[in-house]
């Protein structure tokens, strides 16, 4: 395993082969969500090697994320200061996030409030503790989610569990997330670092062509609606015919024949 500390807030690994970690650090105030935080996270994200076939986002301590940092706040608070704080349009991590082509894997080991619930649905397959919960608390707070932090609640949440969340101040269990389908598999604690490893490795070892095609026009059919546009229609034909051309391909039906794991190499 490879390892490198890109600074107190974010933590970058690999603890398996084609897997990227990102942790979220500033555990002693419960993974808060500052401005320079997520500037780490965005650097991480845009600087993944083309070895990497994975992501696995997680948290550190006892909380994946507590949300966005009022701590930087006044009292009370300056307007300006607060937008910028509670939805810095400068940083771009949750796009990054949706549009970059690799699978991501989230680990929830403990709550995820407001920014951090965001974080957390960012995630193709979740994981969580039975400590783990999801929260949009901006009722609590008096303040108004923005354009874009609905959309991407409402892509992932059913509407009425959307509304529970924001008009009534309500909390998901981890349990309850996942009889809903927001999670895919509640972890005992001491097992988390393993499965998400795990489970970020087996799809890391998968035809990277096919799991990023997936991914993209999964992620469409959540946005769109139960039909593709045209133009990410378009680019799914695409990617079929380069993925029937492929040595990926090949080997994937070569290995079937001969009854062994495939090896693929990315093209």
């Amino acid at each position: 395993m490879t390892e490198t500390d890109t600074g107190p807030d974010v933590t970058v690994d690999e603890p398996a082969a084609g897997v990227r970690r990102l942790r979220i650090g500033n555990a002693r105030h419960r993974g808060a969500l500052s401005v320079d935080l997520l500037a780490e996270f965005e650097r991480a994200i845009l600087d993944v090697s083309a070895e990497v076939h994975c992501l696995l986002l997680t948290g550190s301590g006892e909380t994946f994320s507590a949300g966005y940092d009022l701590r930087a706040l006044g009292d009370p608070p300056d307007p300006a200061d607060a937008g910028a704080t509670l939805a810095p349009d400068q940083l771009r991590v949750l796009e990054l996030l949706d549009q970059q082509p690799l699978p991501i894997v989230t680990a929830l080991n403990g709550p995820a409030i407001g920014g951090g619930l965001e974080l957390a649905l960012a995630g193709d397959i979740r994981l969580a503790v039975p400590s783990a919960s999801l929260a949009a608390p901006t009722g609590r707070l008096g303040v108004v989610y923005s354009g874009g932090g609905l959309e991407r609640l409402l892509a992932e949440l059913p509407f009425a569990i959307g509304s529970e969340l924001l008009l009534a101040g309500g909390e998901l269990t981890a349990a309850r997330a996942f009889a809903l389908g927001l999670i895919n598999q509640i972890v005992a604690a001491d097992q988390l670092e393993k499965v998400s490893i795990q489970t970020a490795a087996q799809i890391a070892q998968l035809a990277p062509l096919s799991a990023s095609a997936h991914r993209q026009a999964l992620r469409s059919l959540r946005r769109q609606g139960p039909r593709l546009p045209a133009p990410d229609r378009e680019r799914l034909v695409a990617a079929r015919e380069q993925a029937l051309r492929s040595r990926d391909f090949a080997e994937g039906v070569r290995a079937f024949r001969e009854h062994r794991p495939p090896h693929f190499l990315g093209g």
